[in-house]
């Protein structure tokens, strides 16, 4: 049973999660599996609330959209804020040891580990992430 989403929401840290909890769902009830679901929710929950920190620099009256697409075998996440985009290949390393105690910095790493493909276009404004429901 496929799932389609395409939305565009304000960029309100306050608006976002009713959307994860409902992605959150989606996926477990494709998945039966509550380790994707999580996995998903976590990553969306990122790139969301990079969109409206970074992206948008929280100003509400600007949208992020978000397009979302389920099917049995693969989540795809597209998420463009309206902002000046950036270039993702200059930010440090946070793994690095004089970065590792910094309070932020962490999203960008994190959704790569979570999903199996993050890719950014549009200078920058907008992620496309992957992530594929085989029998892990």
């Amino acid at each position: 049973i496929p799932f389609t989403l395409d939305k565009n929401i304000p960029a309100d840290l306050k608006k976002i999660n009713p959307l994860i909890k409902l992605i959150a769902k989606q996926v477990f009830s494709l998945t039966k599996s509550k380790d994707e679901s999580f996995k998903i929710k976590l990553a969306l929950d990122e790139v969301l609330t990079n969109a409206i920190r970074h992206g948008n620099k929280f100003n509400s009256r600007l949208k992020i959209r978000v397009r979302i697409k389920f099917t049995a075998k693969k989540a795809t996440l597209d998420v463009c804020d309206q902002g000046e985009g950036f270039d993702y290949r200059k930010l440090p390393n946070p793994t690095a040891k004089d970065r590792l105690y910094k309070p932020s910095g962490r999203g960008l790493y994190l959704m790569r580990q979570l999903m199996d493909k993050v890719e950014f276009y549009q200078h920058g404004q907008c992620v496309r992430m992957e992530r594929h429901f085989s029998r892990r």
